[in-house]
């Protein structure tokens, strides 16, 4: 794992700028209304999503560099 500023980014991703990403992705799925993976009390949903993907609970896919797709955070199954 890199150390980036406050987290440490897991190594399976390039970056902390796709760490974001991803935790933005996920939050939005939190606020949509699916179900959170992690018991968080009183935890916004950008916190849950971040630890979620910390923890290796948050299934995604990440582009190739010749792609034109964005990143896509899977939908867990509730």
């Amino acid at each position: 794992m890199r150390r980036s500023s406050l987290i440490t980014i897991p190594d399976n991703i390039d970056s902390k700028y796709r760490f974001v990403i991803l935790s933005a992705l996920r939050a939005r799925q939190i606020q949509g209304g699916s179900v959170p993976l992690l018991k968080e009390a009183r935890h916004k949903a950008t916190q849950i999503a971040q630890k979620e993907i910390l923890q290796g609970l948050v299934k995604f896919r990440i582009p190739d560099q010749n792609g034109d797709q964005q990143e896509e955070v899977e939908q867990p199954e509730e």
